[in-house]
């Protein structure tokens, strides 16, 4: 199964980057139809940045984030994902939120995790990493993956 991470979700909402928000929404529509989980971490950042960065008003960022819960199924994280965050975090190998949402989404049967703020192409915790965004559009290996 694929899960994606909320930097692409934010990119639905980033008109200055018209190419980037065409692939986010290929991506987000075809894991939606999947009923792909996404990480229950994902809805946070998601409505903090479009709070935040975006200056969205409070009632449409509850709005898009409710869409999120609702059209994908949610792994929510366990405590044993916590301790795996802790340890990576405490080896220098992963940010410990980085880490929490690898581990929630291996936990709960994904094998693929779709971002752009991690090494594409890397395997971390036994999920792979894959940039969605290629030179000219969707790249070619989030292409083959969402076509299977």
């Amino acid at each position: 199964m694929i899960t994606l991470d909320s930097n692409v979700v934010l990119y639905l909402h980033d008109d200055g980057q018209p190419e980037k928000q065409a692939v986010a929404a290929q991506v987000i529509s075809t894991l939606a139809a999947q009923r792909s989980p996404v990480a229950l971490q994902v809805v946070g950042e998601t409505q903090n940045i479009l709070r935040r960065k975006f200056k969205l008003p409070p009632p449409l960022v509850a709005e898009l984030a409710t869409r999120i819960l609702t059209g994908f199924d949610m792994a929510i994280p366990a405590p044993s994902d916590a301790v795996t965050a802790l340890d990576e975090m405490a080896q220098g190998r992963l940010s410990y939120w980085d880490a929490l949402l690898i581990a929630c989404v291996k936990r709960n049967g994904c094998s693929t995790l779709i971002t752009e703020d991690m090494q594409d192409g890397a395997t971390i915790l036994g999920v792979e990493i894959v940039n969605p965004f290629g030179p000219d559009g969707l790249s070619s290996r989030a292409s083959e993956l969402l076509a299977a």
